[in-house]
Formats: C-alpha cells, sequence, structure tokens
C-alpha cells in the first residue's frame, strides 16, 4: 500500500492552569529542507477533568515560520473551568499534498509569577489511518524510556496524556531484586491528563546513590506504547519537592 505523505500530523502535550499559573504554546510549522512558505492551518483541542473538550482553528499559519499564541485567548472560558492538568491535542495542516510535517516543533511554555518552565512535545505523527503495515507495527511497539531522579531538589513523576475515548492502564516495568517487576499504576479516563507520583511506586525501595550533591535515587523504567496507540503521550515530569513547582519535562 503507498504511503501517505504526511501533510496532516498530530502530537499531544499537557499544559497546567491554576489561578497563578498560565500556558503558552509556541509551534514551528517545519517540512525539512523545503524552503516555502505554504500555508499552515493549526487545529488546537483542549480536555481533561472538569473540562468540556473542544477545539480552535487557527488560519494564516505559515511553513517554517514560528508562531504561538496564549492558551487563555484560545479558550476564554478556560479560566472559569477546573484547575490543574490539561490535555492538549495539536494538528498541523498543508493544503499542499507533497509537504511533509512531520519535522514540525511544538513548545508548551508553561508561566507564573514565580517561575517559567518550556518543554519540547513529543514528535509529531501522521494523522493518515492508512499507513504501512510496517508503519503501523513499528508504531504500536515503540519503546517509551523513562529515567526517574529523585533527592533534595527533586521528585518524579509521570504523566500520561490520554485523548482517546478508552480507559487506559498504563503498562510499565522496572528493574527489582528478582529481575524484571511492573510498575504499579492506576488506570487513566478518557480524554484526560494523569500525572502518577514516582516516589513510592518507582523510587522508594530502589537502591541509593551518594552524587556530589549529596544522595539521590536515580531509576529507569520502560514500557511500550501499544496499551495507548494513536492518542496518549507520557512525559517524565520533576517537580521540587517542597513547593511542588515543576523544574523539568521531557517527553519518553
Amino acid at each position: 500500500m503507498e504511503t501517505n505523505v504526511a501533510n496532516s500530523v498530530v502530537t499531544h502535550a499537557f499544559c497546567m492552569v491554576t489561578p497563578a499559573i498560565r500556558s503558552r504554546v509556541h509551534f514551528f510549522p517545519s517540512a525539512g529542507t523545503t524552503s516555502g512558505h505554504y500555508p499552515v492551518a493549526c487545529e488546537l483541542t483542549l480536555f481533561g477533568k472538569g473540562i468540556e473538550r473542544r477545539s480552535v482553528r487557527l488560519e494564516g499559519g505559515r511553513l517554517n515560520q514560528p508562531d504561538g499564541i496564549r492558551l487563555e485567548d484560545a479558550f476564554p472560558a478556560l479560566e472559569n473551568e477546573g484547575s490543574g492538568l490539561c490535555g492538549l491535542e495539536i494538528v498541523f495542516e498543508c493544503p499542499q499534498g507533497r509537504i511533509n510535517l512531520s519535522s514540525s516543533r511544538l513548545v508548551v511554555e508553561i508561566v507564573s509569577p514565580q517561575f517559567s518552565l518550556s518543554y519540547g512535545a513529543a514528535p509529531f505523527q501522521s494523522t493518515f489511518a492508512d499507513t504501512t503495515d510496517g508503519e503501523v507495527a513499528a508504531h504500536a511497539s515503540r519503546s517509551l524510556v523513562g529515567v526517574a531522579l529523585q533527592d533534595g531538589s527533586a521528585t518524579p513523576s509521570l504523566v500520561v496524556v490520554n485523548s482517546t475515548t478508552e480507559l487506559l492502564r498504563p503498562e510499565f516495568w522496572h528493574s527489582a531484586r528478582d529481575g524484571e517487576a511492573p510498575l504499579q499504576l492506576g488506570t487513566v479516563a478518557p480524554n484526560s491528563v494523569v500525572e502518577f507520583p514516582l516516589d513510592e511506586a518507582l523510587c522508594k525501595n530502589a537502591e541509593g546513590r551518594e552524587t556530589l550533591w549529596g544522595a539521590a535515587v536515580i531509576e529507569k523504567m520502560w514500557g511500550t506504547s501499544n496499551w495507548g496507540l494513536g492518542g496518549t503521550v507520557c512525559y517524565m515530569l520533576h517537580r521540587d519537592p517542597v513547593s511542588k513547582r515543576p523544574m523539568s519535562v521531557c517527553a519518553l
């Protein structure tokens, strides 16, 4: 079967919404070495606990030209809804059929009067369903690997973004004294974002290490993406153990 050029691509990310925290989305639609400034539309979908799933379509974008938007400008009613973690689905579309947008990039910026954090979203994937069987198998078996650090200045957690209509149970493993062991995590409801703290599930019984900055636990976790194929992305989040402010985010 012939593979479609990815002139329609999607990625998923998360943001934070509280009375003091705001989020911004910075996007860069790219087609690699293609230099033409073809028009690109961006569809931004917001979802999460206590938030009705809804979308806005942003026209006027151009290939290879950066752009961005404040989340409260895209969704003005957000300030009156639930607070906490929200999910974002971002789709880029270009009417030029031979353009491949899979090299596009998205950065989420989370800001408050006390801190500012920016992170790169997971790579864009084609929205076309009729890819080759080999591509489907490769995506289904994509490895997810994360490294959690816990010390006096950081505590880790796993953030799962579920934009599907299915109830999901993330499947991860870690090293144990007698071999591999499943990581005990809960479920993720449809159209929601869940943060799973890893201080108990992953780091509690792990062997500590002495570093130049003091005692620390560094643990690896791994899994595959087949339990959430097509609409789920995982991120490793580290927070300050006292203030709980986010310090770093990395896509698995």
